[in-house]
């Protein structure tokens, strides 16, 4: 499937759309990419009761027509289009969801509601899903490469939602067998709704963002579908995504990179092992290994310097959370809680625990750093890195680094641990689902017909 031509990005990804088959994915990307829907499928269903994913629900309720796609957090069904919206919202809320370092952000919140929405609206297979995930996963990959996608996001850009929804457009052509031309159609439609701010992040607006881009991606389709147009060259032209989102951007990219070789295989995906942002994931490893070595009361503690990689606190933008979400997205928080309860589960981001008098005080002893040399270990370090340094009233520092944290790809989390994540999440729910046959029907998807519905939540309870 490797693009040679010396095209443009359009219709590269057109060409990689049409060629896309199950028989030519390698069998390590489709192990992946059935890893990834359940995953996704769990932190959606623990999206349940979280309050910005219940207003969203109650909102649309009155609009949700009936269909064959699944809510995944209610086991009701609609149309493909709302399905989408509201499981990337639930899929999100919870900032549980697994994460690409190729795209700075998160794949699987909206690929695998397009893909799972689409596929029960049109009765495909479960190997037509799990091949639309994988090719919309490269899609993905190829247009962050192209656009120097960490430049993309200093400038603000969410870029889970402006680069996932081209990639979950071409996973929802790939469904609804469109042609070249209406690909490329589909592809320029979803260019003019590419947005998210990532001054949201820490509100319900932050996991908005998926459910936007996840709905828009199968409007863009169903609209292309059906005979309406857009520009056939509109990422590359001077006016398009490309110009419009990247400072600089080499567009012949696109077609050299479209798996060669498929980067699911050539790195993964990072499975979050905590419900917080993951740019905070290191720095929880580095404190809760640190204070297991040597424990430590929390009134006991002076200061707490926390050391990361230039850029490194970029998406940490909130300093004295008032809330769980806020909380996702504060360092300072996640020291706290691991202090203080010598884990980091779901229920650390309940409001009452962010405002925790013991919390609120422990936070405010947190110093931020930044530094291009670890201050211990060695001056290497792959993609990032975390010092926790905890100095105590007595006058005693003890440190720890952890540059690779568990669940990242390097370190994966084994199928027992993502079960293990999936029946906490299903338990967190609380909705009476039993996970481990949903577990069971997950796990056999690539065996699953184009009899309807792919998952039946319902009949899980």
């Amino acid at each position: 499937m490797t693009a040679n031509k010396a095209v443009g990005p359009t219709e590269a990804i057109a060409d990689f759309v049409q060629q896309a088959d199950f028989s030519t994915v390698p069998v390590e990307v489709r192990e992946r990419a059935l890893a990834a829907f359940v995953d996704t499928v769990g932190v959606a269903i623990a999206g349940h009761g979280d309050g910005g994913f219940q207003t969203l629900l109650s909102t649309m309720r009155p609009e949700l027509p009936t269909g064959r796609a699944t809510i995944l957090p209610t086991g009701e069904r609609t149309s493909a289009m709302m399905a989408a919206l509201l499981n990337g919202g639930a899929g999100h809320a919870l900032d549980f969801d697994d994460v690409a370092d190729q795209i700075y952000g998160h794949p699987s919140v909206v690929l695998v509601p397009v893909v799972l929405a689409v596929a029960e609206e049109v009765g495909a297979s479960g190997r037509d899903a799990l091949t639309a995930y994988a090719l919309g996963f490269e899609v993905c990959c190829a247009i962050a490469a192209t656009m120097q996608v960490r430049e993309h996001y200093q400038r603000g850009w969410h870029s889970t939602a402006t680069i996932g929804v081209l990639g979950a457009t071409a996973a929802a052509a790939h469904l609804l067998r469109l042609d070249h031309t209406r690909t490329r159609h589909a592809l320029g439609i979803a260019a003019s709704t590419a947005s998210g701010s990532r001054q949201n992040f820490g509100t319900m607006t932050k996991p908005l963002h998926p459910g936007l881009a996840a709905r828009d991606a199968v409007l863009a389709a169903k609209l292309a579908s059906n005979g309406f147009t857009a520009d056939p060259a509109q990422l590359e032209g001077p006016l398009g995504y490309l110009a419009m989102y990247a400072d600089s951007a080499d567009p012949s990219a696109v077609a050299r990179a479209l798996g060669n070789p498929w980067e699911l295989a050539r790195v993964g995906l990072n499975v979050k092992k905590y419900p917080c942002c993951y740019n905070t994931h290191r720095t929880a490893d580095a404190i809760l290994d640190l204070v297991r070595e040597n424990p430590v009361r929390p009134e006991d503690i002076a200061e707490i310097r926390l050391t990361l990689e230039p850029d490194g606190f970029d998406p940490l933008i909130h300093r004295r959370p008032q809330t769980g979400l806020e909380g996702k997205f504060s360092p300072e928080y996640v020291l706290a809680a691991a202090v203080l309860d010598g884990k980091i589960a779901l229920a650390s981001f309940h409001d009452e625990a962010v405002l925790r008098p013991a919390a609120q005080q422990l936070l405010r002893r947190v110093s931020r750093h930044e530094s291009a040399v670890p201050p211990i270990g060695s001056g290497e370090w792959e993609f990032a890195y975390s010092v926790v340094e905890v100095e105590t009233t007595g006058g005693e520092v003890v440190r720890h680094r952890t540059d690779v944290p568990r669940g990242d790809c390097r370190a994966p989390l084994g199928r027992d641990d993502l079960e293990a994540k999936f029946r906490d999440c299903v338990t967190f729910a609380g909705t009476g689902l039993d996970a481990d046959k949903l577990l069971d029907e997950l796990w056999q998807l690539e065996t699953t017909g184009s009899a309807g519905p792919l998952l039946n939540l319902s009949a899980s309870s």
